[in-house]
């Protein structure tokens, strides 16, 4: 089956890949307890929600550019969640182009990805998508971006919030 891909694909990072705020649920310092699981100070262990490895290796295989952002006041803590937790052995940090985190609204972050990337064109013609829990950042489409809303009771990012998402906009 032949799918067609955005140019870029953007990621929240809570309650999107993993199911917590890292500003609020994680304590330093962290550790991995597996490869794709970390356990901070308390004792909380992490992992990301189970379609997010595959989800985000497909992308990457397909030329994909992947962004996260994320509004998280505690840049730190998200930056060593994403050094400490592995897709297939590699730290999730190497499979994102650019990485847009701190206050301030998504738009302002993926405009700024789109820059970094040499991207602003395929921005403003709606080749990126934004996968969020929260509905607020449907503001995005403001600027080109597709927008995917991940609801409360849907547990993260899945398989099938992503097909969807993708055909919606791209097939």
């Amino acid at each position: 089956m032949s799918r067609n891909y955005p140019k870029a694909v953007v990621f929240d990072l809570d309650y999107t890949l993993w199911p917590c705020w890292c500003d609020v649920h994680i304590e330093l310092p962290l550790k991995n307890h597996r490869p794709d699981e970390i356990i901070d100070s308390y004792g909380y262990k992490l992992a990301l929600y189970p379609d997010v490895p595959s989800i985000i290796k497909e992308l990457s295989e397909n030329g994909v550019k992947i962004i996260s952002a994320s509004r998280t006041p505690t840049v730190h803590i998200a930056k060593q969640l994403i050094n400490h937790i592995n897709i297939d052995g590699t730290p999730m940090y190497k499979f994102f182009d650019s990485s847009q985190w701190g206050t301030g609204s998504k738009t302002k972050h993926i405009m700024e990805a789109a820059r970094e990337l040499g991207m602003e064109q395929e921005l403003r013609n709606g080749e990126f998508i934004l996968f969020d829990d929260e509905y607020r950042n449907k503001d995005v489409n403001s600027i080109g971006c597709n927008f995917v809303y991940i609801r409360d009771t849907d547990l993260g990012l899945t398989r099938d919030i992503f097909e969807k998402g993708l055909k919606k906009y791209y097939n």
